[in-house]
């Protein structure tokens, strides 16, 4: 079966990250994919084109780059990037984390099931090298489980998803949602779709990058806000999980740094 995989790219990105992240589904995959969709988000740093046309030289036939000159964000970007898909199976892929070398082995037969729209997994995640951390982002597995949560936490690692081109398109790709791009897809999608997690770490991904910092405040408050108001606008929650989820979700992005760390610790992670 031939797939895609899609990433997006800024030009606040680490080039060495970058290239780790090419190397682990271009160099060590044991299946190797039949495209990569590199968006460019807006205008690259020298560092970062190096990167790029390194890999370009390398996989020519592989590789497909598209883009525009000003960053637009996650949710354009990745929108942008599937019309240049040229496989209905797609994965995900994050320019600062590395992929498990059986990752896509493992995951395309199960994607590639009638019953499944979008096929996620656990990550590991790491500071300066892999098992350096001991630190786990865990995800419900089956269908009941993922339902019985989705409401409280997202439930896919979206840097480890591979979902279905048509399907994604039909329920309106990803939507401008800051900070919840794919947390509001995957909850339109499983309105009307299946989906599962492999319980297997598949991509290690990269943490002490400030992402606490950028989730704390009064702006991400204020997404937050929007994503769940947005949520029983559409009537995709309830009036009392709309309230649940302001305690459980939105007032703790107020909290320090350092206390919503600790909260991330007890309530996302192992």
């Amino acid at each position: 079966m031939q797939f895609s995989v899609l990433i997006s790219i800024y030009e606040k990105e680490n080039p060495l990250f970058f290239d780790l992240s090419l190397e682990s589904i271009l160099v060590n995959q044991s299946l190797l994919p039949y495209q990569v969709v590199i968006v460019k988000d807006g205008n690259l740093t020298q560092e970062l084109e190096f990167v790029l046309n390194k890999y370009i030289a390398l996989f020519p036939e592989i590789i497909t780059i598209c883009g525009y000159v000003d960053n637009k964000g996650l949710g354009y970007a990745l929108n942008y990037g599937l019309n240049y898909c040229n496989h209905e199976i797609v994965f995900r892929m994050d320019t600062d984390d590395i992929s498990h070398p059986n990752r896509f082995e493992i995951q395309l037969p199960i994607i590639c099931k009638d019953k499944n729209s979008i096929v996620g997994s656990n990550i590991e995640e790491f500071k300066f090298e892999i098992g350096d951390y001991n630190k786990y982002r865990n995800v419900p597995v089956n269908m009941k489980s993922i339902k019985h949560n989705m409401f409280n936490r997202n439930p896919f690692n979206h840097m480890t998803v591979v979902f279905k081109k048509s399907i994604v398109e039909s329920v309106g790709g990803y939507i401008d949602m800051p900070g919840y791009e794919d947390y509001y897809l995957w909850i339109r999608l499983l309105k009307k779709f299946k989906g599962e997690n492999v319980n297997k770490n598949l991509v290690y991904a990269r943490v002490g990058n400030g992402m606490i910092a950028r989730r704390q405040g009064i702006p991400f408050f204020k997404k937050e806000l929007k994503f769940q108001y947005t949520l029983f606008k559409f009537e995709l929650i309830n009036l009392l999980q709309f309230i649940k989820n302001l305690f459980t979700r939105a007032l703790p992005r107020l909290l320090p740094a350092m206390l919503l760390n600790i909260f991330y610790n007890l309530y996302l992670r192992k």
